[in-house]
Parts: C-alpha cells; sequence; structure tokens
C-alpha cells in the first residue's frame, strides 16, 4: 500500500522500526490524531548574535558602571567616534537610554547582557501553534512546514481518506479541550525554537483555536525485552518522531484505541490472512512462522524475486502489509539478497538525497542491517557493485567514502 496523505508506503516506516529502531513490528495502524491549531497573539522579541563591540560596551555599562563616551573609550582604549556611533545603534534598537547626560541600559538591554543574545525587533506578533489534542503538548518545528505537513478539518478528512484505496484512516476523538496554560509554559521554555517559536515571546493570548487531524502511521513494535512500543511516523519524516511516540505510550486515551486495535485480531486471524495472501500469490507452500517477538515471516527462494515471479525483487527483505497485519519477507539466499541490496541502494542514492554525508551513511548502514550482508564496508560495497556491473552505483558509493 501506497502512502497519499503520508507521501510514502507504510512499508518504509516498518522498515526504520525493524532495521533502523531495531524493534520487531507487530501490527501498523493509520491514525488521525487531533490536534489544537491554536491562533495565538503575542509580544515577540527576535534575537541575534552581539557585535563584539556592542557586547563589551554593555558590560562596561552593567557591570563596570560606566555611562560616557569618555568613560568607556577610555576604559576599552577606543577611539571616541567608535564608541559614539556603537551607543547610537544600541540605542536605536532599545537597549540604552540617557539620564542626566550618562547611559544606561534599558529592560531590554539588561535582558540581552544577562541572556548574552542581542535583542531586537520587539513587537506584537501573531501566528498559528500546534498542540496535541489530549494533553496540550506542542508539535516540534517540523510539522510547521507546510509544503510536507498537511493538517485536516473535519470537513476534508473524507475526500482525503477516500483517496486511500484499502487503508482505513482511525479517527481518534477527545474530550479534552485546549489547555490555555500550555502557552505560558511554553514561552518560558529555554528550546523554544525547537517548537518554531522565535527568541523571546511574552504575554502569549490565544485568539482561537481549531481542532484539526494530523494524520500519521503508528507502528506496534516489540523490543528484545519484551517491550510494546509504539512508534509514530508523520509526513514530516519517514524516521519514528520520538516525541510523538512518547505521546502515544503515555497518554491512556491513545493507547487503549491501540492496545484495543491489536487484541482484536488474534494470531490465528493474522495467520490466516497471511495465508490467504501467500495463496494469491502461488506460493503457498511457503508457510508463515512466528517470531519469539511476535512477528510474523515468510522465507522464499530466491526464484520468487525473480523478475517473472510472484513477488518484485524489491519487496525482499521488507514487509507485505495486509490491512493492520504484515509479513516480513525472507530469502535464505544470500546471492539474491546481494542483489537486493544493490538494487535498494541505487534506488536511495539515485533519489534527491536529504541530509548530510553521515546521515546517508547511517541510511546506508540500514540497508545493509536489512538483508543480513555483516559488516560491510563502504569499500566493500563498491566492490560488491562492480562485481554486479554496475558502475553508477560504485561512483556514487566512491563519492561518498
Amino acid at each position: 500500500m501506497t502512502g497519499r496523505l503520508l507521501r510514502y508506503p507504510a512499508e518504509r516506516a516498518l522498515e526504520d522500526a525493524a532495521f533502523g529502531q531495531g524493534l520487531t513490528p507487530t501490527r501498523i495502524f493509520a491514525i488521525l490524531l487531533p490536534v489544537w491549531q491554536v491562533e495565538v497573539r503575542a509580544t515577540t522579541t527576535d534575537g541575534r548574535p552581539y557585535e563584539l563591540i556592542d557586547r563589551y560596551l554593555e558590560r562596561g555599562i552593567a557591570e563596570v558602571g560606566l555611562g560616557t563616551v569618555a568613560e568607556l573609550a577610555g576604559f576599552f582604549a577606543l577611539d571616541h567616534a567608535l564608541v559614539d556611533r556603537a551607543l547610537r545603534v544600541l540605542d536605536r534598537i532599545g537597549h540604552l537610554r540617557w539620564v542626566g547626560g550618562r547611559v544606561e541600559l534599558t529592560d531590554l538591554g539588561r535582558q540581552s547582557h544577562r541572556d548574552q543574545v542581542c535583542y531586537v525587533a520587539r513587537r506584537e506578533d501573531r501566528r498559528k501553534l500546534y498542540f496535541d489534542g489530549f494533553r496540550s503538548v506542542p508539535l516540534s518545528r517540523a510539522y510547521y512546514d507546510a509544503g510536507l505537513v498537511t493538517f485536516l478539518t473535519v470537513g476534508e478528512i473524507p475526500a482525503a481518506t477516500a483517496e486511500e484505496g484499502a487503508r482505513t484512516y482511525r479517527m481518534l476523538h477527545t474530550s479534552h479541550g485546549f489547555r490555555r496554560e500550555a502557552l505560558a509554559e511554553l514561552a518560558g521554555r529555554a528550546d523554544r525554537d525547537h517548537y518554531n517559536l522565535p527568541t523571546r515571546i511574552e504575554h502569549p493570548e490565544s485568539l482561537g483555536e481549531e481542532c484539526v487531524y494530523l494524520p500519521m502511521f503508528v507502528v506496534r513494535a516489540t523490543g528484545s525485552a519484551g517491550r510494546i512500543r509504539q512508534l509514530v511516523y508523520t509526513q514530516a519524516s519517514d524516521v519514528a518522531d520520538p516525541e510523538l511516540g512518547a505521546l502515544c505510550e503515555s497518554t491512556p486515551e491513545i493507547l487503549g484505541v491501540l492496545e484495543s486495535d491489536a487484541r482484536a485480531v488474534s494470531a490465528e486471524q493474522t495467520e490466516a490472512r497471511i495465508k490467504t495472501w501467500l495463496t494469491s500469490k502461488g506460493i503457498a507452500e511457503h508457510p508463515p512462522t512466528r517470531t519469539a517477538q511476535g512477528g510474523w515471516r515468510v522465507t522464499l527462494p530466491a526464484k520468487s524475486f525473480q523478475p517473472d515471479g510472484p513477488v518484485p525483487l524489491a519487496k525482499m527483505g521488507s514487509f507485505a502489509v495486509l490491512g493492520t497485519d504484515l509479513v516480513h519477507l525472507w530469502c535464505a539466499d544470500r546471492g539474491a539478497r546481494e542483489r537486493a541490496f544493490l538494487e535498494r541502494l541505487d534506488a536511495y542514492l539515485g533519489r534527491a538525497v536529504r541530509g548530510d554525508a553521515e546521515q546517508v551513511k547511517s541510511r546506508v548502514t540500514r540497508i545493509v542491517c536489512q538483508f543480513s550482508l555483516g559488516d560491510l564496508g563502504f569499500g566493500e560495497i563498491r566492490d560488491l557493485a562492480v562485481r554486479a556491473g554496475s558502475g553508477r552505483l560504485a561512483d556514487r558509493l566512491a563519492a561518498l567514502s
């Protein structure tokens, strides 16, 4: 099943859960999470790094008590004209005031000196902020990219989900109103930039709230110690969002729905669904097996993944998604896995890859893990590509190493 609302296939989320997070996926859900879209009015202040001379002049005023051009120029051994120009700039941005022929810091100047950030442009601002619909937890900066992330109103949901084919989105409901104290709490956080806020925000006030919905995958997965995890994947990234995952795991109203849906399907029903799928592919002679962590796997011969076979080579090492059920598709033939690995790697490196070189190398390492090819270094992968006749892939790998 391919992504429309989420723009990438569910299999990619499962691969991250299995090979990026080291867990065993056992079920996947498509969820619409209620989110409070809050229009906020506040006094905001932007910040920038200090110019070197400005920072020292303010220190001289605040810490030494210097108050005239002559005193500051003499103390720092600077030209009088240079100090005079710098003080005029600090005056214009609201850091200084003149009292009885001497200069002193304003409240904004003292706050800037205290925080070692040059605060400027104090103004009234209106913006939309996003909080989850259950506990009013703020969403991170990634969810403010309107070109990437879509929030659906109630009226938009039917048309948006009608295009999803066999996938059914479970719409979560909340009885909690927006907790307005969350605005002041967010304004007081030191990591405001993480939540798409300016350097300083004062007196935030809600002008109105609307409940909108965020499409997401939730992957139920099991760790090696048997702990059940809920991993969340949204339009913002095909890597699990730890903040939304923690929200799902710690919010009874969300966790209760997920656990109820998971219990509604027995292991026997899942096995029967997988067998039906295998039969439809003409490979029913290869029965699924259940792992100790509760996942399902079917091991197929290499011929099943040939161009005229029932399963595309691109599916090897990945998952077949059957509603909320899933099965890992495996092959014991190392040569076939190497071919599938090179095809997957070439497709990944051939796309417009986001991220720095280290992120790309990390993803390549994850793909190696996905096909159980051992501890392959970039040189060995390049040699593998050369032996397979893929000079283009070898060149891409050489550029990364």
